[in-house]
């Protein structure tokens, strides 16, 4: 029998020696490689090697020959064969089959970089996107947060461009929608491209444009960049994109519907036809329709978890909080249900000067080790006035805190990111600015204090958190404004809805759970709060900005669906609403039940006797107040009338729908009022015009009750026939998904492919002009109150609004400031000549001088001199002596002692070290000293 040795399954990360001696069949011939081929064979139990049947042995154990000489020549050929594979496998050409990286073709450099940065298996998309992005398809992406897509589309990127090129002209382009987001993308190419010479450059808003013109005459393989100074350096340095063959669109979705469209355009215009193109997003539309002008062709769709959409392994709860007590219900959040921490954490120390220049300077690489604390939270706001004021509040508090907003100073962004990320700070105050931009894997938890307009917004901002495989919370505060959007948001992600102690024990993972916070913990931050704000005036002033703030943002905000703005008021008048959350547990529950109850007692309760009838009993003539009050109650007995005891029904109805856990107080009516008032104003914004609304049967009745949908007597009759009616919606997916994964800019109303499908009609007439015959034509001016003139109505739908702009190479309107001349006189001050173009060869000497990567400043000399005296006989006198006056008193050169002399009032250290120096001077030139005149 021949023997056979077994071996444990080679890792993903390890070559496949054997799958290159046996599992490619093109390499075997002959009639003995079929027999190799057939017992060689990997297995999943383990690697089975039959090493008689490899070297050709009979049954004996001995080599077999049969005498004919082409045969041991071609057994020969095969052995020679696969050795040269097995060396050239160690060399890192791996073949095709099995499902690691190794079996991707990727080259060594590449598979020791992945091994090195912790991918074992590739994740679902990078299985998916990988082998066709390496087939030079254009690919449409989407997956979950925190699922890899970075590196779906970096390493085939790497693959394909393998090293730098000595042609000049770069040939990959990543746009980014924000400039967190780039860095983190400069960070994981910078990491998977570790071993190669591919240059790679920096381009995002904030940092200094001499320094990115360098950085761009370097002639670089790869641009991450923003779109707004991506074109702002095509256009001042009059770029060439023809070169460019890997363009990646990274969120596409938010690039498209962020108000890039010109950008977009004009990019887009200047890219070859010949490239290929990448879409990748965590939400993304089953119809390519709204990526038209992407340039896609032929794309391939990689649409995977369309049905999780965020991580099994995240954990929400949503907290139902009236308007007035978000700031004490955040409160109570950190301090008694996350448990942060005040002060800074432990082991952090306070940051040197130094080290906060060189932060600044961004020569500052920051600890691996170091990472964000067990207690880091994130907490997302609607407007940067939110994020001010939260942020003074909670360090007021006594919290560790950053905060980033997207007019924020880019160094500034840098460090208050870095603290947080090296876990200096427990707390991160941010806008959706970083909904898409953060990767920290140990982060914790994630806090909506206002609740997300778009349910897509929701799966970008808690897919900061439990990412890797790790476990994360996501809380939400939600007012009764808010309902809608809760609903739309439960609809998107086809969950149940939980309210209060519906049900025992319910999946905080796979439920949308609501309640309320503890009233005790809540009053007590509410009064804290109060205090700080009559304390504090810059608190106060803080508050009233992020007011105003809220209310712009509450017009300009995406509307809800009308369904859902029809059930909210359903949802919040059912008894759950106000019931304690189930996070808190069963006994806290009863507690707060029991509170709730006497509360509501107490302010039921009616007393029989008036004020009048207060103090003594019986007939008194003392009190003749009271004797009046008992004559006419006498007198005119109670009659309860239709009306009247409809009202009592509706009073019984509202008390007895009040739940447990509501608590009632004096000013509980006001507080209903305005809640109402929420309320309404959210059914009205819901009630807009919705394109997707449809009276007719549709998939969203699945989940929305069927009261809403029943179809008033008389009212229109449906002229769609189901048979032979073809729908231009997607039909594949629910409505609520594709109107949630829609790209707009201005709500579920705004400009989308449906509302304009929907819209449009076929005129067989003739054009315009000849149709609107004889009419009044539109005027093309319009009067402008704040300038007093008129203006062009054209500068109003190209956003321009009377600003100076140019045309650019594909026809849009840019602003002028792109072309400001800048680079011009950059190039003069550096004693350029005319940059190489596309396809030359690279200037060695230029790329010396400006090849510095980001982070790797050019050596810039730190000495300052003094100016000269300023003499009264020059005509320039007055200058100079203004200029030798801002030297004294900066104390620049020779004037850094004091004013006017090098030596004022020295002190005896001060002697000593001119003593000293003098004593070098006069060693170092080694003179003999002078004789002394007898």
């Amino acid at each position: 029998m021949p023997r056979r040795v077994a071996s444990p399954t080679p890792s993903e990360n390890e070559v496949d020696i054997a799958g290159a001696l046996f599992n490619d069949d093109s390499d075997f011939e002959d009639n003995s490689s079929k027999h190799h081929t057939k017992k060689g064979a990997v297995t999943n139990s383990g690697l089975d090697l039959d090493f008689n049947d490899l070297l050709g042995n009979g049954d004996d154990g001995l080599p077999s020959f049969n005498g004919e000489g082409d045969d041991d020549e071609a057994f020969i050929a095969s052995l020679t064969r696969s050795s040269q594979r097995k060396s050239s496998n160690i060399q890192g050409k791996s073949v095709k089959k099995g499902g690691g990286f190794q079996a991707m073709g990727l080259n060594a450099h590449l598979l020791r970089a992945i091994t090195r940065k912790g991918f074992s298996v590739p994740t679902p998309i990078q299985r998916k996107a990988i082998p066709l992005i390496l087939e030079r398809k254009d690919v449409v992406g989407m997956a979950r947060t925190g699922s890899g897509k970075t590196a779906a589309f970096v390493i085939p990127m790497i693959e394909r461009l393998k090293g730098h090129s000595p042609r000049v002209g770069s040939r990959a382009l990543i746009m980014s929608p924000s400039r967190e987001l780039a860095l983190q993308t400069l960070k994981v190419v910078k990491e998977l491209g570790r071993g190669t010479d591919l240059k790679t450059v920096l381009l995002v808003g904030g940092d200094s444009l001499e320094e990115q013109f360098g950085m761009m005459a370097s002639n670089p393989d790869i641009i991450i960049a923003t779109p707004g100074r991506f074109l702002h350096l095509k256009v001042e340095m009059n770029l060439s994109l023809a070169s460019i063959k890997y363009v990646v669109f990274d969120e596409a979705d938010r690039l498209f519907e962020m108000g890039f469209a010109t950008e977009l355009t004009e990019i887009l215009h200047a890219l070859p036809p010949s490239r290929q193109t990448l879409l990748f997003s965590a939400t993304l539309p089953s119809s390519l329709v709204e990526f038209a002008r992407a340039g896609l062709q032929e794309p391939s769709l990689v649409r995977l978890d369309a049905e999780t959409k965020v991580s099994p392994d995240l954990e929400s709860a949503f907290f139902a909080v009236k308007g007035g007590e978000k700031e004490g219900a955040l409160l109570h959040l950190l301090h008694d249900v996350i448990k942060v921490p005040l002060g800074p954490p432990e082991g952090t120390k306070e940051e040197s000067e130094e080290l906060q220049a060189r932060k600044r300077k961004r020569e500052y690489r920051p600890n691996p080790k170091e990472k964000p604390t067990e207690y880091s939270t994130i907490v997302f706001t609607a407007t940067k006035h939110h994020v001010e004021y939260i942020a003074n509040l909670l360090k007021l508090a006594g919290f560790a805190v950053s905060y980033v907003y997207g007019s924020l100073d880019q160094t500034a962004r840098l460090i208050q990111v870095d603290n947080f990320r090296r876990g200096r700070t427990h707390i991160l105050v941010v806008t959706d600015v970083a909904a898409r931009g953060i990767d920290m894997p140990a982060l914790a938890n994630v806090i909506n204090y206002d609740f997300p307009s778009q349910p897509k917004i929701f799966v970008h901002r808690v897919g900061r958190t439990a990412r890797a495989g790790q476990r994360g919370w996501a809380y939400g505060l939600v007012r009764q404004s808010d309902v809608p959007y809760l609903l739309d948001l439960q609809l998107f992600l086809g969950r149940k809805l939980i309210i209060g102690h519906d049900q025992k024990n319910p999946s905080f993972a796979a439920d949308v759970v609501v309640g309320t916070l503890k009233r005790d913990g809540v009053d007590v931050n509410i009064e804290w709060v109060e205090k700080a704000l009559k304390e504090s005036t810059d608190l106060k002033a803080l508050k009233g900005v992020a007011a105003k703030a809220e209310k712009l943002y509450m017009k300009t905000r995406n509307s809800a669906s009308s369904q859902s703005a029809k059930r909210a008021r359903e949802v919040t008048q059912s008894r759950g609403w106000t019931q304690l959350h189930p996070l808190f547990g069963e006994e806290a529950a009863e507690a707060q039940a029991a509170r709730d109850d006497l509360l509501n007692r107490i302010n039921r309760f009616k007393p029989q006797e008036t004020i009048f009838e207060l103090g003594p009993k019986g007939k008194s003539s003392r009190n003749k107040a009271a004797e009046v009050v008992r004559n006419m109650r006498s007198r005119f007995k109670e009659r309860k009338t239709t009306n009247d005891e409809d009202d009592e029904d509706v009073d019984m109805e509202d008390a007895e729908g009040k739940p447990d856990g509501g608590e009632i107080n004096a000013f509980e009516d006001f507080e209903d009022e305005e809640e109402e008032g929420e309320a309404e104003e959210a059914e009205e914004a819901g009630a807009k015009e919705d394109p997707y609304a449809d009276d007719s049967d549709s998939e969203m009745e699945v989940t929305v009750s069927s009261s809403m949908h029943t179809k008033k007597k008389g009212g229109p009759v449906n002229f769609q026939d189901p048979e032979i009616f073809m729908s231009y919606t997607p039909r594949t997916t629910s409505l609520a998904e594709e109107k949630a994964y829609g790209v707009h800019s201005g709500g579920y109303s705004g400009n989308s492919f449906v509302e304009a499908a929907r819209d449009a009609t076929m005129d067989l007439t003739n054009d315009e002009s000849a149709k609107n015959f004889g009419l009044p034509t539109k005027s093309k001016m319009r009067w402008d109150k704040r300038h007093s003139k008129y203006v062009a109505v054209a500068n109003d739908e190209d956003g321009s609004k009377g600003a100076k702009m140019i045309r650019g190479e594909s026809g849009v309107k840019i602003a002028a400031s792109f072309k400001s001349g800048r680079f011009d006189r950059w190039r003069k001050d550096n004693r350029l000549g005319k940059l190489p173009t596309i396809g030359e060869t690279e200037k060695s000497q230029l790329i010396r001088n400006f090849g510095a990567q980001p982070g790797q400043q050019r050596y810039k000399h730190k000495m300052e001199k003094a100016p000269k005296d300023a003499d009264k006989f020059r005509d320039d006198y007055h200058v100079r002596k203004k200029r030798v006056a801002e030297a004294k008193e900066k104390r620049i050169g020779k004037y850094k002692d004091g004013e006017g002399s090098k030596r004022e009032l020295m002190t005896a250290t001060d002697i000593r070290k001119a003593r000293a120096v003098a004593e070098k001077k006069r060693e170092k030139n080694a003179r003999p000293a002078k004789r002394q005149k007898r």
